[in-house]
Parts: C-alpha cells; sequence; structure tokens
C-alpha cells in the first residue's frame, strides 16, 4: 500500500464557539478539531505547525548527517549525539508514515 505525501504547507487555523478548524487556502479542511473548552486551540496550532515543524526537522536531520559526514570519520563522537540524531531520524520517520 502507498500512503500518499501530506498536503503542503502553510496551513492555517480559525477558531470558533464549536472548536477550530484547520486548512489550507485554495485547497480546504485539512483538520476539524472539536471544542473541548481548554486544548481546542492549542491542538489547531499544533496542526498547523506540523508541516513546518516536519519541514524544520528534516533540515536538522541532513544538518547532522552532513556534520557526521564531513568531521566524524564516519563515527559519532559522542553517544550523546548519536542518540540525538537517532531520535530526530525516528521522529522525521514517523511524521512521514513510516515506523521506528
Amino acid at each position: 500500500m502507498t500512503t500518499a505525501g501530506h498536503t503542503p504547507g502553510p496551513w492555517t487555523y480559525n477558531c470558533g464557539d464549536d472548536g477550530a478548524v484547520v486548512y489550507k487556502e485554495a485547497v480546504g479542511t485539512i483538520a476539524n478539531v472539536p471544542d473541548d473548552l481548554t486544548s481546542s486551540e492549542a491542538n489547531a496550532r499544533l496542526i498547523a505547525a506540523a508541516p513546518d515543524l516536519l519541514q524544520a526537522a528534516e533540515r536538522a536531520l541532513q544538518a547532522l548527517q552532513d556534520n557526521y559526514d564531513k568531521y566524524s570519520n564516519c563515527q559519532w563522537h559522542d553517544a550523546d549525539s548519536r542518540d540525538a540524531y537517532i531520535a530526530l531520524r525516528d521522529a522525521v520517520s514517523l511524521a512521514k508514515g513510516g515506523s521506528i
């Protein structure tokens, strides 16, 4: 089964009396966020930020990989850097519909 990519950003959100909607201009609704009286705007804001967050994570992952390739002679110099790379790689994979 092939998974389609997400709708490209930017996404926007708007809150109303019955919750929030996340949408992209000229495309339409991405998600409806029901009103729970405490978190609907925060949830909509996070959903709307998802494409930008993924793009930033991909840039950071590439920068870490480039640094590894350039300076480390194919070895991580410390476990913290290796663990940060793995965590970011796994997060990007999950965001793209993969698994870890």
